[in-house]
């Protein structure tokens, strides 16, 4: 390039006319008439009518604009940004306002900025200068979305972006697939704020505010400018915002991000690093955070997350920037704000409805030194007193980085908070480093994570427990009495103390159990309760422990046994029984506590349980706690059950069990691990493979047992080895196929044992588990679920590897590790854990969730017509509560992560990890899909077949530890007939859905009668109470469940949907008339959902995305009511017009349900009055034959009890459950001491009555 046209191009001045001073440029100009935009309604797009006008012609009017609507339509690539224009002498007069607004306190900001000051002549009072004019202009009414012309607005939203598509001709097709594709940022939001930048032309937007000793005298940049960026010429993209401290006008300053980026030099050894320096800044000017501009569809979906109403009509450019919406956001201090680092996070966020503004770095929220630190002077217009941020970064894993992040996190928190506002960190789960990252990869399902994410995010205090604490693993606030490092646990410890609460912290297969089993035989007259969560945990301890099996003798002998086992779940058995033992011994106790609080199976009970459990807890002697990873959470639940005063005995074993190869896939779905694992089997392996899933298990039992599976084992399976294994050829492989000796077809067949939840108790498995390690000398493959997980120790070899496939649905990463180490030798290990739950992101914050919980129980009980605040909670204590949620919310984040956490538990453990790629296996995937619609297609027809049983047979099987294979099947059958009413065929058992699907018409059934009569609240609030059949069923739910989180709040539920019109909507549909998608009716549905899409999340369980039409949220709703829609697209003036009707099938075979469910009722209702009439009957015989009247029911107490079973005033009230249970049992042996004279005594007392009559 010669130096007369590189000094063109890098002189400001060169070639320029002279232009007005800017001061006298904008008071001409400001208050002109406005010609080059049109002020359109609502829900409208203005199309641009400036196409082919010549620049100087666009000069002309963009004078004649007011100045905050000027500068923030200006096209970018019109902008000469380098040069001294009016509006760059304007924002740089700011500019140096600004910078010295880093040494003054944030009081002083408002004014020194001008923040309401020069107001509009005709406005008393604006937020900012000319900004509130637009305002006034543009008068704020409710947004109303049902212009049906209008609603496809954001359809692009869940489309499909093409990769090779580029409709922005300022971006490089590659800088468009970055932000968009690669980003889930909107085009529109892209082409408003981006644009690529090659040449010379990058040092005009880069380098403006460099001062003039940075040009030489003929006005060139220095040689050392040119040197240094001089790869920004090979391409960059540019991105820059509006400024906050200048009336909204676009700011210079911005960040660009080369192509080919330069590395970073280290100013300590005066060298290059090999870091490259991603992104370059505007050197010699503080760094400013970019506030996006932002398109009208973009805005419409904030208002309607946030239900937050916007102007009238909105002035939108012909660029298609929405103008004002961020001096909305700031008159709207309850819309709360996203910082992230980085535009095109931002853009992401603001993408999906939020709002949200990039920070250069994650540094660069807060101002000043720690000791003396402000807020980011252009994020102080967004501070109003009150308003939330969310402060949310990258997901890191270095310890440096993360300390680096949480540091800048909690200190930016620090002075958001000194300005009266709120402050909340969102936590990305990974392993996606950013939120455009994570968003992309979960596709259509990024709207409801990260809604559920924001929704989730955690105050400061939660932060620094969640960094300090290590997400709750292991023990931090009760520290070791004992600390050892040895193998075998039992070699060190010989003796425990005679009483407290011990708690063994060891890991796994390091003989924890031994102790006790040392203490047993050492004690044998010590009474001994070992409980545990599952049955065959404690058929093993049983045995090493000497105890009795609670199931192996009655109920009524539990008392007698010196030594038992017992599961959990049965524990509430032993309330007639109950004494005060010297040893209590839970082992796994941080999943038996999970198991306690969470199970279903605990449900019935739980309340009765924890009664029962207390009791124990309290008045054992030794209370020992056995887990390989132990935590705080745990011995604190138990030490509030112990005697006041008492501290933990801790005995730690610093021994780890890891020092394997962890084999770790990476694909989307398991088909390459179970290809590898189908390879090595027809090897002649003898392999192991553990699940979470016991559906897994199943299919892949199937799927070895069948023809496909057995056909090649041995030297027969070279080829199909070579076609499945995605892992190299193992070295011992050669040699297998070298052996020419014939084999039979019985010794080529696999022998695969699996282990589930529905065969565990069979008498077979029970003697395959007390002598495993003998019993596994003939199997091939040995498959197992959870119900395996604990418990059973394999020791001796012969399994080659132990395979674990772990679809993040149940099981924490500590729970997956134990499944693992269920196989003791040291064999390589090969595992697949799902990239994300299935069913999306869980809640991991306890305060949010216990909040969350209290919330619904109350609006139930005021629904209900019961105290609200009695009625939202049980009898539940408040540890116990917490501890429920804490469990809740540290298993969800687990779970949420389940891939690193379980990763990073076993590098803990000393494991080496090997990365073996992402890939997958179509074939496999293929095969293992079929297993799986054969085990379906089997099952249909095997409960379809099953023999008929009654009621009483039913009713008793369900209080039996296990079942046959064929008394399930017995069971399912009677249970669908008897919820359906009619005959049992494979496809209602399909359709029934493991019963899901008379749930949804038990939600249906709910909507359709008519609702009570309007009640007020105590805050003036009306609300519509539930029919009878609703309340009726949560009254009794609370009567038999004693636990607040239990309860399923069917009222709450029931008024979110009437709420939403789904009743009148059903009551046309059901009645067969037909609707279209554009009626009022469903469009006001679909508004009243995406402005309470929080609420209907929170209560329904149901994500609405704000992009989607009104028919598919509606389409939504009757999904969970167990109803469909069909439809039909006539033609209508020219045009196709679709109407929807539901499914005629569905109708019909609802209708039938519902009919049979009422004569069900209407039968109990006659019934229960027959028996009142015998009832009234017998009491008039009574009184009419022998003048005796019949006990009446007493008086309700305040609390709502009614003593019934009459109540002994003498004696001393004791809230104790278990000095209840003394008392009575005190009672009835002095029964037998003054019964005679009792009864002597009532006799005679009747007899003078009868004489006297």
């Amino acid at each position: 390039m010669g130096e007369a046209k590189r000094r063109r191009l890098l002189d400001p001045n060169y070639g320029l006319p002279k232009t007005p001073n800017t001061s006298e440029l904008t008071s001409k100009g400001v208050f002109k008439k406005q010609t080059d935009f049109k002020t359109v309604p609502k829900n409208h797009f203005i199309n641009s009518h400036y196409q082919g006008r010549q620049e100087a012609e666009g000069r002309r009017q963009e004078e004649n604009c007011p100045t905050l609507v000027r500068a923030a339509c200006r096209r970018q690539d019109s902008l000469p940004l380098p040069y001294l224009s009016p509006a760059r002498d304007r924002s740089r007069s700011v500019s140096k306002s600004w910078e010295q607004g880093f040494k003054t306190p944030p009081s002083t900001w408002r004014l020194q900025f001008g923040w309401g000051l020069n107001p509009h002549p005709n406005c008393a009072s604006c937020l900012l200068p000319h900004a509130s004019c637009l305002f006034q202009e543009l008068p704020k009414h409710y947004l109303n979305l049902r212009d049906s012309s209008n609603q496809n607005d954001a359809v692009h939203l869940s489309h499909t972006i093409d990769a090779h598509q580029n409709p922005n001709n300022q971006l490089a097709p590659n800088h468009w697939h970055e932000w968009v594709v690669n980003s889930a940022v909107d085009p529109k939001l892209t082409a408003l704020n981006v644009r690529s930048l090659s040449g010379s032309l990058v040092y005009e937007y880069l380098l403006y505010a460099l001062p003039q000793t940075a040009r030489r005298n003929d006005g060139r940049l220095r040689d050392g400018y040119l040197k240094r960026y001089a790869h920004l010429e090979s391409g960059a993209w540019w991105v820059s915002g509006l400024d906050p401290l200048n009336d909204w006008l676009p700011m210079d300053w911005g960040r660009m991000k080369p192509d080919y980026p330069r590395l970073e030099w280290d100013k300590d050894t005066k060298e290059q690093t090999q870091k490259p320096v991603k992104y370059e800044s505007p050197p010699k000017t503080p760094n400013r955070v970019t506030y996006l501009r932002v398109p009208l569809h973009i805005w419409k979906l904030i208002a309607l997350r946030y239900d937050v109403p916007m102007p009238e009509h909105i002035t939108v450019t012909s660029d298609g920037e929405a103008l004002g919406f961020w001096a909305w956001v700031m008159a709207h201090p309850e819309i709360p704000v996203c910082l992230t680092e980085g535009e095109k996070k931002a853009g992401c966020l603001l993408t999906l409805g939020y709002v949200a503004i990039a920070l250069p770095g994650i540094w660069n929220g807060r101002v000043g030194k720690e000791d003396l630190e402000y807020l980011h002077p252009d994020l102080v217009p967004m501070a109003q007193k009150g308003r939330k941020f969310v402060i949310l970064f990258d997901y890191e894993t270095k310890p440096k980085t993360k300390q680096q992040v949480f540091s800048a996190t909690r200190r930016t928190c620090q002075v958001i908070l000194q300005l009266a506002c709120q402050c909340e960190v969102a936590v990305l789960p990974g392993p996606e480093k950013g939120i455009d990252d994570w968003v992309v990869a979960l596709g259509k399902k990024a709207e409801k994570a990260v809604s559920t994410m924001i929704a989730d995010a955690l105050r400061v205090s939660e932060l620094n427990q969640r960094f300090f604490v290590n997400r709750a693993r292991g023990l931090r606030k009760f520290k070791p009495d004992v600390i050892v490092n040895t193998r075998y646990l039992s070699t060190v410890i010989r003796s425990l103390p005679q009483s407290g609460l011990v708690g063994l912290a060891s890991d796994m297969g390091t003989g924890k159990t031994e102790i006790l089993a040392m203490i047993r035989r050492d004690n044998p007259d010590l009474s001994f309760l070992n409980n545990g969560h599952r049955v065959t945990l404690l058929k093993n301890l049983s045995d090493r422990l000497q105890t009795a099996m609670y199931s192996a003798i009655s109920c009524g002998d539990w008392a007698k046994a010196k030594a038992l086992s017992i599961t959990v779940d049965s524990l509430y058995k032993m309330a007639n029984d109950l004494q005060a033992y010297d040893i209590l011994f839970i082992d796994e106790a941080c999943q038996y506590l999970a198991h306690l609080l969470k199970s279903k199976t605990c449900k019935e009970h739980r309340g009765a349980i924890l009664e029962v459990l207390e009791y124990l807890v309290y008045n054992a002697k030794l209370v020992v706690l056995a887990d390989a990873h132990l935590d705080d959470l745990t011995i604190e639940f138990f030490m509030r059950m112990r005697p006041a005063g008492e501290k933990p005995y801790i005995i730690k074993n610093e021994y780890r069990s890891g020092g394997r190869q962890v084999y770790w896939y990476e694909g989307k779905n398991s088909s390459a691990i179970v290809a590898e694992f189908h390879a090595q089997l027809m090897l002649g392996k003898k392999l192991m493979m553990v699940s979470d899933s016991k559906r897994f298990i199943k299919k892949l039992e199937r799927a070895l047992n069948d023809a496909e599976g057995q056909r090649c084992r041995g030297a027969e399976g070279k080829e199909i080895i070579q076609q499945l294994s995605s892992a190299p050829p193992l070295p011992c492989s050669p040699a297998l196929f070298d052996d020419e000796t014939p084999e039979s077809a019985e010794d080529r067949k696999l022998r695969v044992w699996a282990i589930h939840s529905e065969n565990s108790g069979s008498e077979e498995n029970v003697i395959f588990i007390r002598e495993i390690n003998i019993a596994i000398k003939d199997i091939d493959a040995f498959l197992i679920t959870p119900s395996l997980s604990s418990g059973v120790d394999i020791s001796s070899y012969h399994f080659d590897a132990v395979f674990g496939v772990f679809h993040a649905v149940s099981q924490s990463a500590t729970e997956c590790a134990q499944q693992l180490w269920r196989y003791r030798p040291d064999v390589p290990m090969y595992v697949w854990v799902a990239p994300r739950p299935p069913f999306g992101y869980a809640e991991t914050n306890a305060r949010r969730i216990k909040e969350r919980i209290l919330q619904k129980n109350e609006m139930t009980a005021f629904l209900i017509r019961i105290n609200r605040e009695t009625g939202k909670r049980g009898a539940e204590k408040d540890w116990a509560l917490d501890a429920s949620c804490q469990i809740e919310g540290q298993r969800n984040w687990s779970i949420n992560n389940l891939r690193s956490d379980l990763r990073s538990l076993l590098e803990e453990m000393g494991n080496t990890i090997i990365p073996l790629g992402d890939g997958g296996n179509e074939a496999t995937s293929r095969w293992m899909k079929a297993a799986g619609i054969a085990i379906d297609e089997e099952h249909y027809r095997k409960v379809a077949n099953a023999k008929d049983i009654d009621r009483r047979t039913y009713t008793s099987r369900q209080h039996q530890d296990y079942l046959k294979p064929e008394e399930v099947l017995e069971c399912e059958k009677f249970r669908i007939q008897d919820t359906y009413g009619m005959s049992v065929t494979p496809e209602l058992v399909e359709q029934d859905d493991g019963g899901r699907l008379i749930k949804k018409i038990v939600a249906l059934e709910a909507i359709l009668p008519i609702p009570g009569e309007m009640v007020t609240d105590d805050q003036g609030r009306e609300f519509i109470p539930p029919p009878a059949i609703v309340a009726e069923r949560d009254k009794s739910e609370r009567e038999r469940l004693a636990i607040c989180t239990d309860w399923s709040n069917h009222s709450t539920a029931w008024l979110m949907r009437h709420r939403l019109g789904l009743r009148a909507v059903l009551m046309d549909l059901m009645a067969g008339v037909e609707i279209k998608g554009d009626e009022a009716m469903i469009q006001a549905l679909a508004e009243f959902s995406k402005r309470n899409a929080s609420h209907v999340k929170g209560i329904l369980n149901l994500t609405i995305p704000l992009s989607e039409s009104p028919m598919w949220i509606l389409g939504q709703y009757l999904s969970q009511l167990g109803l469909s829609t069909e439809s039909r697209r006539p033609m209508e003036d020219g045009q196709r017009v679709r109407y929807y009707r539901l499914n005629t099938s569905d109708v019909e075979f609802i209708q039938k349900v519902l009919d049979y469910r009422q004569r069900q009722r209407e039968d109990r209702e006659r019934k229960r009055q027959e028996s009142l009439e015998l009832q009234a009957a017998h009491k008039a015989r009574m009184q009419s034959q022998y003048g005796i009247n019949a006990p009446s029911t007493p008086p309700l107490n305040e609390d709502g009890s009614n003593n019934w079973g009459g109540m002994d005033t003498d004696a001393e009230l004791s809230d104790s459950w278990w000095d209840k249970v003394k008392y009575y049992a005190r009672l009835a042996i002095e029964r037998v001491e003054y019964g005679v004279d009792a009864v002597k005594e009532l006799l005679s007392t009747s007899l003078h009555k009868f004489v006297a009559n």
